[in-house]
This record gives structure tokens, sequence and C-alpha cells, in this order.
């Protein structure tokens, strides 16, 4: 142990210590100093919540498991280009998802570096877009599901497509989530009226009919054309080659445009 002690790493961490000093466990960050902290950071709108806030208690078994000690949840929003992500053109709309995914892990991480250099311990609540927790497949893929979150962070409200809609932004957001170990001074809380008018433009403009007029959701639907597709389309590809005895009776099976894309 005297060794360990002497060790240059050993020796320059506990000096690093003493100059910052102990970040408190009682410590309050300031609402408006995190706000900008997090704007600053490449976030287009953020609110805060408190870990046993009844909105969220669902996740409280996900939030305790990525990170015990947590003591608010950041909810932040990046916003997409609207017209980019309208039009039909998979390689601009899908770009355009792809960028807008990078760059809201790029905030969260610009965040969770920020708290750690004040020694205030923050970590990730997962990838924004598609989940990546593949050895869960069939279940729950994510870490933290970030629309109740945002939710509850006063970020929009839950339209009838089971996206949330910005106030501002409407539907053409990504959510991502920042775990900390630390209370804020004020937390956000849901906004009182629901940003979907129910114009059902979204059930006119769904590829695969996942959402009927009524506002009931077919799960199945939407999972064949988005997750089956960008997730699980690479095991049906390759069952489907298995299964072929021939290249000619694969390509009576799969289309050319279904192989390359």
């Amino acid at each position: 142990m005297a060794q360990l002690a002497e060790h240059p790493s050993v020796k320059h961490f506990y000096e690093d210590k003493a100059k910052q000093g102990e970040a408190p466990t009682n410590q309050v960050l300031d609402a408006a100093w995190l706000r900008k902290l997090c704007l600053d950071a490449g976030a287009d709108d953020v609110g805060f919540v408190e870990r046993e806030r009844p909105e969220i208690a669902d996740q409280k078994v996900d939030i305790e498991n990525v990170f015990p000690r947590t003591r608010t949840l950041i909810s932040v929003v990046c916003r997409m280009n609207r017209e980019n992500i309208r039009t039909p053109a998979r390689s601009i709309s899908n770009l355009e998802f792809h960028h807008t995914t990078d760059e809201t892990n790029e905030v969260a991480r610009r965040i969770v570096t920020a708290l750690e250099e004040l020694g205030i311990g923050a970590i990730n609540g997962g990838a924004a877009g598609f989940p990546m927790e593949a050895d869960r497949w069939g279940s729950k893929m994510w870490v933290i599901p970030h629309k109740p979150v945002a939710v509850a962070a006063g970020l929009g409200q839950m339209g009838i497509h089971r996206n949330v809609i910005h106030p501002k932004f409407g539907n053409f957001i990504l959510l991502g989530t920042v775990l900390v170990d630390a209370e804020v001074s004020e937390y956000s809380h849901p906004v009182v009226y629901n940003p979907c008018l129910e114009c059902k433009l979204c059930v006119a403009a769904c590829p695969t009919g996942a959402i009927s007029p009524d506002g009931q959701f077919n799960f199945s639907a939407c999972y064949t054309h988005n997750y089956r597709e960008f997730m699980g389309g690479f095991n049906d590809w390759v069952e489907k080659i298995a299964d072929s005895k021939s290249a000619h009776e694969y390509r009576k099976n799969v289309s050319g445009a279904e192989t390359v894309s």
C-alpha cells in the first residue's frame, strides 16, 4: 500500500483533488447557470427533472441501473431542418436524422464533460435516436427513455403519432438525456397544453399506416418499417440468403433495391 501511495498517478490524483476541493454531496446547481451551460454545449432547448418526479416513476429502476447517484435528469432538444425531414428522398431525410442524432449525442457528451471538469458527476442517458443495447434485442434496448423525461421537463407533449411535439420546434426534434448527481435550484414542469392539433397529417404521411384516424397506434407496422430496416433487417436478409438455393431464387425473393439499401 505504501508503494501505491507513492505512485505518481496516485499522488497527482490527490494533489488535483486538494486543489479543486471535495465536491459537496448536497450541492445545488443554479438553474439559470446550468441552462446556459447546456445551450452553450449546443442544445436548442433544455429542461430539468428531479429524480423523484411522479411522471418518471416507472423509469426509476432504469435510472438506478445506469447511475445510482442520479438526483437530476437533464433533457435536451436538438432541432432538425424541417424541409430535409419532409422530403421523401431518403438520401436527404435520413442524412438529416443521422446528422442530428450525432449532434444530440455530442451535445450530451459536452454537457457531461463540462460538469465533470467542475467535479460534478454526470453520465449520458443513452444514445439519441435508435437504441444500441443490442444484447437486449427483443426487449428494452434503450438505457433511459428520452420521451417521458422530455415531457416531464416541459419540452413538449406526446402527439398522436407517439413523438414529442415541442412548443416552438414542433416534431422536428431529437432528444437526449443526461443524469447528474446534483440537485438544481429550479425544476421544469410539463407544458400545460398539448401542441398536437390532432390534424391527422401524420395519419396521412405515415408510410405504413401505423397511425389510425382515431389515434390508435400499430406498433408492429412502425417496427417493420423503421426498427426492422435500420436494426433487425440485416438478420432477415442473412436468413433469406441462407434459405435461398441459388442466386436466382434469392433475386426472386429480394429486390435489387432492397439488397443495395
